[in-house]
């Protein structure tokens, strides 16, 4: 699952999702933040991180082997064991 920002996530918003999803939320960079094996979330949580961001998220939902490519060209698969970025040189 990946959680995308418009504009960048202030620190108020980066607290809530360390709050929320703790060391399975990986923000990879200003408008982007990576969730590993999440099992739960909620609508109440998400509300409020929006609200802390003043700014909409979307959610986005994969599966294993989906490639998420970020504002800078970075890349990353899904894997059985998370995210993993991906070398500029690896085939999609």
């Amino acid at each position: 699952m990946s959680m995308n920002f418009d504009d960048k996530i202030n620190p108020e918003a980066s607290a809530l999702i360390a709050k929320y999803f703790g060391d399975k939320a990986d923000q990879v960079d200003d408008r982007t933040v990576l969730l590993d094996t999440v099992n739960l979330f909620n609508q109440k949580n998400m509300k409020e991180i929006a609200n802390a961001a003043g700014q909409p998220v979307v959610v986005e939902l994969h599966g294993e082997g989906d490639i998420k490519t970020l504002s800078d060209g970075t890349r990353y698969r899904v894997t059985r064991r998370g995210w993993v970025r991906l070398d500029d040189q690896e085939d999609a």
